[in-house]
């Protein structure tokens, strides 16, 4: 992974300037605590008020301010880690959806540490071989939708095209488009297994070049290295397959063949 070097270099800077900020937090809560308890005893005699110091959105029965604090730093430091270590790009959907449910709670996170960081980054390039294979037959799914009502799409197996419902949505400026949020994982996939079947290993750029493009294109048209694309203003995506020999492996990689028999 080309992040891999990167995330080593900077790795001691970024997990002391963590532990350090952590520090000066709790030093901090610790001196709000103090002042909070010196004014509670200094008026307790002149009627019932609340001298809290602690922010309304973080007090919580039992949990001291600046652990709930800290929870919510540990998040962001952790997203910002994710996405210097380009972990999305390598992933298959369901481990995407995993990780950004991780991010959702400081509870399911490690410590930031160096130790663990190196540890997901190691986990995650040892495991790619899995996520491609689950991202296969995830890509091979998401491309022909059961039961669906358009000529284009197969149930059985892929063709030369496909319409993706709700894919992109229209940008600010007129004629251009947006992949839709909910589907950028399963494109960026789509772009990886159709690198990994042509023996290029996993995609280049953090969202794969079919996502780069859509962004990128002012009319809505464009192609990639293996797609032709036209973007709709009802937020269909056609897309039209380049190699299709590529087409053919991943029907037999993922069943496709088998399932119209």
């Amino acid at each position: 992974m080309s992040t891999d070097l990167a995330i080593r270099e900077s790795l001691p800077a970024l997990v002391a300037c963590y532990q350090q900020a952590e520090a000066e937090v709790r030093q901090a809560y610790d001196l709000l605590e103090a002042a909070e308890n010196r004014l509670q005893s200094g008026f307790m005699d002149l009627g019932c008020h609340c001298f809290s110091t602690n922010p309304r959105d973080y007090c919580k029965v039992g949990s001291p301010a600046a652990d709930l604090v800290m929870e919510t730093i540990k998040i962001e430091a952790w997203r910002v880690l994710v996405e210097r270590m380009e972990l999305r790009r390598v992933l298959s959907v369901k481990r995407r959806k995993e990780l950004d449910a991780q991010l959702q709670n400081g509870d399911k996170l490690p410590d930031i540490t160096e130790e663990n960081i190196v540890g997901m980054l190691q986990d995650n390039l040892a495991s790619i071989d899995s996520y491609m294979k689950e991202a296969i037959h995830e890509v091979f799914d998401f491309l022909r939708p059961h039961g669906s009502a358009l000529k284009a799409n197969s149930e059985f197996e892929l063709g030369k095209r496909v319409i993706l419902r709700h894919a992109v949505t229209p940008g600010y400026i007129k004629g251009t488009f947006q992949v839709a949020y909910r589907n950028e994982p399963e494109l960026t996939a789509l772009d990886n297994v159709f690198s990994v079947c042509d023996g290029k290993g996993t995609i280049k750029t953090y969202r794969g070049e079919l996502c780069d493009k859509i962004s990128e294109s002012k009319d809505g048209l464009g192609a990639t290295e293996y797609f032709r694309f036209r973007c709709c203003q009802n937020g269909n995506l056609h897309l039209e397959f380049k190699r299709l020999d590529l087409v053919s492996r991943l029907n037999a990689a993922a069943g496709g063949n088998r399932l119209k028999g």
